[in-house]
């Protein structure tokens, strides 16, 4: 029997005398856990707890902590814990060990997916308390109050007759109407999260204490009674300064970004569900082989990540202008069983494709290895060669130890980023490594690998509310890792597609603006200079609104989940473009990513061509004077005009020469390399 008891719980009656308006209905001391079950004082509305939740310091003896990421506690749905017509009272110590920045849920009764939403009590990303009640819509109420982590504070709302009032520390803050009844449905009651169709979400990080409900709405004299304290604070550490990813001054504005040209768009595979009875398309792979391009995807006649997922590609004989029919890698034709998205590797003459697979909905998720036969043109199945969640989202790079890496998404445990890495050059036993992750960091782990020799990054996605790149390093291929944590670098809830380009710019595929939030668009690319490790200048693939075409254009649309492979001095981005949703049909997750399949092909020159005026600016910044021609009484010189040529930086000015009375001026040529040391003058 395993059991979490706290000392110095007080006693049952001591709230209820003195708020004095009668007992509560429910309360939960949060001082045990006894066999995963968190005990209601009043003995009728006991929980389960989800995670290991972690006794600390109390408000009123002792408290329990939430990770933030996977602790959770749920009490099954009875009448008295719904507001209903009211009147109401939720009461509740709370001590957040998070800044601001993500809704947080202390305590509700909300079950959004399945579509049961009353009402909940949550730190808002505002850092703010506030109360959120469904009727026809959301009513809120709001606070003013911005805890710092580790203080605590007594935080109650009353109700009663269609009007609220939110209390912090016994005080008011704010008021406002509710809706006269909230509905009452079979969602439970939760603390310190909500789960919504099988997943956790608004995470509380901290400690809860004496949580209540009354089915009466407290005088503000009995609330103030029950803050009559200011408990100790926790000790927090604080959060570890963002990762340094970006290093190039302000990072523009959607609008401001600069269009890269010469990009050529092509599609791999319109949406066409009135035509062949394909919804879901997502998650684009690409790789050139045997002088063809690959393109494959997770395609699905039902809804996203549901058991009739299969694995599909077509084929491209004149670089992505025109495709083959779409055909199946693998139709997840074992029962329950789902095949979605991969990644591709063309190596010794042979083509591999790695693709992610579950049960049910997202249960079970592993990665499957296939061959191409390039005899009849099918899919050899070679099994699952990744177990433990994993699922690939990078192709695999070859690392000097011999080994090759495959970076990707554990699902589950809080799903952070995870790499895949080889024995050698055989491909159907990989280990898995998984990259830690702080308590409380939400995220959605998708991420890519950049490899640097034994030095590897890994960026990830964070979750759907914070729209930045997190990152770790390893120093020893890829077996241990930094935790993953926020960089400086904004970036969308997308997976991430980065690597090495031949002109040793690193790179990085995705929506990064400084407006961005989490709108997937417009696709960019961030890239460093030549051999640098941080991003310094950002550019745009494309934006939503793309009148010209080819490819769906709207303000809504959704530019997403990047692949990138270079070739022939052309690098080709595969993406899944949303179209706004335009002509769209089905309910519910038949909805979801119901996206085309499209193709943008860079020039890399355009790419190594932004990379050398910042390097530029950076060597004439450094120097003392950029004086090139000093002329005397009887030389002088003007009219200088720079260009760059072939790594060269060739200066032609006219020079002019004083002969007795008259002047002889010719064309004249310094070059130079460096901006420092300059050829003597030529004429030309």
């Amino acid at each position: 029997m395993r059991r979490i008891l706290v000392a110095g719980v007080a006693a049952l009656g001591a709230i209820a005398v003195r708020a004095g308006d009668g007992a509560p209905a429910a309360r939960w001391t949060m001082a045990s856990v006894e066999d995963g079950r968190l005990q209601d004082a009043r003995g009728r509305h006991h929980g389960r707890v989800h995670g290991t939740l972690r006794a600390a310091p109390g408000a009123e003896g002792g408290a329990l902590a939430f990770d933030g990421s996977t602790t959770l506690a749920a009490v099954p749905a009875a009448p008295e814990l719904s507001i209903g017509r009211g009147p109401f009272t939720v009461a509740a110590w709370v001590n957040t060990h998070a800044p601001a920045g993500a809704q947080r849920m202390i305590v509700a009764k909300n079950d959004y997916q399945a579509g049961r939403r009353e009402w909940g009590l949550m730190l808002d990303a505002d850092g703010r308390f506030r109360f959120y009640a469904r009727g026809d819509g959301w009513k809120t109420i709001s606070g003013t109050t911005v805890p710092k982590p580790g203080e605590w504070h007594h935080v109650a709302v009353s109700i009663e007759g269609g009007r609220g009032r939110l209390y912090v520390d016994g005080k008011p803050e704010g008021g406002g109407d509710v809706p006269a009844e909230v509905v009452a449905t079979e969602a439970p009651l939760s603390l310190g999260g909500v789960r919504s169709g099988g997943r956790l979400t608004q995470e509380f990080h901290g400690a809860l204490d004496e949580v209540a409900l009354y089915r009466a709405a407290l005088a503000p004299a009995a609330i103030a009674s029950l803050a009559d304290r200011r408990p100790p604070p926790h000790k927090v550490e604080p959060p570890a300064p963002p990762a340094a990813l970006w290093e190039g001054g302000a990072l523009p504005r959607a609008a401001d970004a600069t269009a890269l040209p010469g990009v050529r768009f092509r599609i791999i595979k319109p949406y066409e569900f009135g035509r062949d009875g394909y919804r879901f398309l997502h998650g684009v792979a690409l790789a050139w082989h045997k002088g063809r391009l690959y393109a494959s995807f997770g395609h699905n006649r039902g809804g996203e990540n549901t058991d009739t997922e299969e694995a599909r590609v077509r084929i491209s004989d004149d670089g992505g202008a025109t495709w083959g029919p779409a055909a199946t890698i693998d139709p997840g034709d074992e029962p329950g069983v789902g095949v979605s998205h991969g990644v591709f590797l063309s190596h010794a003459g042979r083509l591999w494709a790695f693709h992610g697979a579950y049960t049910g909905i997202m249960k079970d998720v592993h990665a499957r290895a296939y061959v191409l036969n390039e005899t009849d043109g099918t899919w050899e199945r070679r099994g699952t060669v990744v177990g433990g969640g994993f699922w690939p989202l990078g192709e695999p790079v070859r690392m000097d130890d011999g080994n090759w890496i495959m970076a990707g998404i554990r699902v589950g445990d809080g799903d952070p980023a995870a790499v895949a890495i080889s024995r050698g050059d055989g491909f159907t036993t990989w280990d898995l490594v998984v990259i830690p992750k702080p308590a409380g960091l939400k995220m959605w782990g998708e991420s890519a690998v950049i490899v640097d020799g034994k030095r590897l990054m890994n960026i990830a996605r964070c979750d759907g509310k914070q729209p930045v790149a997190l990152v770790a390093f390893s120093e020893d291929y890829g077996r241990t890792w930094t935790e993953s944590r926020p960089s400086n670098l904004p970036m969308a809830a997308s997976k991430p597609c980065a690597g090495t380009l031949s002109t040793g710019q690193r790179f990085l595929i995705c929506s990064t603006t400084s407006d961005g939030g989490n709108r997937r668009s417009p696709l960019t690319i961030a890239l460093s200079r030549p051999g640098e490790t941080t991003f310094s200048e950002v550019f745009v693939i494309r934006h939503a609104v793309f009148p010209e075409g080819p490819g769906e254009s709207h303000e809504r649309v959704s530019l997403a989940y990047p692949c990138a492979v270079e070739h022939d001095g052309k690098l080709y981005v595969g993406y899944s473009n949303s179209g706004g949703g335009v002509g769209r049909v089905g309910e519910g997750r038949e909805l979801w990513n119901n996206n085309s399949a499209e193709l943008a092909v860079i020039p890399v020159a355009a790419l190594a061509d932004t990379a050398a005026p910042a390097a530029n600016h950076a060597l004439l910044d450094a120097l003392e004077s950029p004086g090139l021609f000093r002329g005397d009484e009887s030389k002088g010189c003007r009219d200088p005009m720079l260009l760059r040529h072939d790594g060269a930086l060739p200066m032609f000015f006219t020079a002019g020469e004083h002969a007795t009375k008259a002047v002889h001026p010719h064309l004249a040529r310094r070059t130079s390399r460096d901006l420092r040391t300059w050829s003597r003058p030529r004429a030309r």
